[in-house]
């Protein structure tokens, strides 16, 4: 007689993400014209989306990046929000909103900033998960 598994065990733990360096990702994209930026929002959406469950995937930034481009102006806008329902969902205080985006708007440092905020907090919940 095979022993039962405790109900614990039974339940499927969520795939963790990757804890990124916002000013690597910065370096990267600049040194490779971009296309390591394209591969960071893969990364980072697909991450999300697996954890989430729900969202825009990897696939579909591809999609959108090369068909399709105008519907990827709302992803400075999108992504802190994905960040901080992540947070709600697990019960605690959205640390970042969809506001985070308008931070893109102010030329040059605008982006760094939005890049830092976004990514450390996205750090801060994938280290609270157990990510390195």
């Amino acid at each position: 007689m095979e022993a039962q598994a405790p109900a614990a065990a039974a339940v499927a733990t969520k795939p963790v993400g990757k804890i990124r360096n916002p000013w690597m990702v910065l370096i990267l994209s600049i040194v490779t014209l971009g296309i390591y930026g394209i591969i960071y929002m893969y990364s980072t959406l697909e991450d999300m989306r697996n954890w989430r469950g729900t969202g825009w995937s990897g696939v579909l930034y591809l999609v959108f990046t090369f068909l399709f481009p105008f519907p990827l102006i709302a992803l400075p806008w999108l992504l802190p929000s994905y960040v901080g329902n992540m947070y709600e969902a697990e019960g605690q205080e959205k640390p970042i909103t969809g506001l985070a985006g308008f931070w893109i708007l102010i030329p040059f440092i605008g982006g760094i900033i939005w890049l830092l905020m976004f990514q450390g907090k996205l750090n801060e919940f994938w280290a609270s998960k157990g990510a390195k």
